[in-house]
């Protein structure tokens, strides 16, 4: 990603590119050279000279004056602004300012004692002290408009360096949060591996493979910024299956609307709510004989999950939800800020969880591509 784009928000930048980038460098400088010495020799109405000598003094004037003015701006630009300004030493950047103010006046009035006149005047006097506060003005408004520009290049660096820190700081946030996301149950499902190994090898052997194909997703699919909704939807499952095999009896009605897995989401935005079914719930049945329900439906561009299960009592919602429930919320606050809904009912013998998230391509995911 260019620097441009984190600041305006568009994939081509090139204005941002232009102030910014070093490449550009001399073209910068270019067209200010070339800005002050067109103003110099912009075309006027005053009566041409006839003078050849103050014509040669005049070209002479155009002359200092631009160099005057070329080297005020570099440096303002290289030693004034850096040394100065940037360090909140105001006063002495003024000072330091006026002190090439009054050294130039002095040496237009040494010149100008020599009969070389900068300034023509209709009554032809001499430079005095309301001459001096115009040279003043017109330098200060100079200077003015030329450290804009590199102030404001500034401002866009520190803006890229902030939002370069800030984004990074995500970045590091989610893939602490996404290591934190590990099967809490995986030392009880090898100990069931364990004595099915001589109770039932075939069916120890099919669960090893699930709780394979769990551990893979978890090292391989984190890696990444999406994922298909279709294969979190497989990893639930497969949490799902070796729940059923653990327990004697263990009825779960899993929906999932046709077409949602091909929708990208982030990477086990799911998983921490089955964890917690695991974990805490389904040791009783609810209405209907059934221990988990879980639903996957879209709703105008939303994706909407719903988990519900039955629980043990005397759990309260804090102690049911845990670290994955913390860490699904900072994930969300992160991903979809201000446009997700998480709603939690907590009763005494059901707990329910609804998520909606945006689908895929119509929210801002808010990470650096690299």
């Amino acid at each position: 990603m260019r620097n441009g784009q984190i600041i305006i928000g568009y994939e081509n930048s090139h204005f941002i590119d232009f102030v910014i980038d070093s490449k550009y460098r001399w073209i910068r400088h270019v067209l200010l050279i070339a800005a002050i010495i067109g103003i110099h020799f912009l075309p006027n109405n005053a009566p041409a000279e006839v003078d050849e000598k103050m014509k040669v003094w005049n070209l002479l004037v155009k002359c200092i004056s631009i160099i005057i003015l070329l080297a005020l701006f570099y440096i303002n630009h290289y030693v004034l602004i850096p040394v100065f300004m940037l360090r909140s030493k105001f006063l002495a950047y003024g000072g330091t300012l006026f002190a090439f103010y009054s050294i130039i006046f002095l040496s237009m009035l040494i010149l100008e004692s020599q009969e070389l006149r900068f300034i023509k005047k209709p009554d032809q006097s001499l430079l005095d002290g309301k001459d001096f506060v115009i040279l003043i003005i017109l330098f200060t408004i100079f200077i003015a408009a030329v450290s804009s520009v590199k102030l404001f290049k500034i401002w866009i660096i520190n803006l890229i360096r902030f939002k370069e820190f800030e984004n990074n700081t995500l970045l590091s946030q989610l893939e602490q949060l996404k290591s934190q996301i590990n099967p809490h149950y995986l030392f009880n499902t090898l100990n069931n591996i364990n004595f099915l190994i001589y109770e039932n090898p075939k069916l120890a052997s099919k669960v090893l493979l699930k709780l394979s194909d769990i551990l893979r997703n978890q090292l391989y699919l984190s890696k990444g910024d999406t994922i298909e909704l279709g294969k979190e939807i497989e990893v639930l499952q497969n949490i799902i299956f070796l729940e059923e095999i653990r327990r004697d009896k263990f009825s779960v009605n899993f929906d999932v609307d046709v077409g949602m897995e091909a929708i990208n989401i982030p990477p086990f935005l799911f998983i921490p709510f089955i964890e917690n079914v695991v974990k805490h719930g389904a040791h009783q049945a609810m209405d209907g004989d059934l221990h988990v329900k879980i639903n996957f439906t879209v709703a105008n561009e939303q994706i909407c999950f719903t988990c519900v299960n039955a629980k043990k009592k005397k759990v309260s919602v804090k102690e049911y939800g845990g670290l994955g429930l913390s860490n699904i919320r900072k994930r969300l606050d992160i991903l979809y800020p201000n446009s997700y809904k998480l709603a939690i009912d907590d009763r005494e013998d059901i707990f329910k969880v609804f998520l909606s998230i945006p689908i895929d391509g119509s929210y801002e995911y808010r990470t650096v591509k690299h």
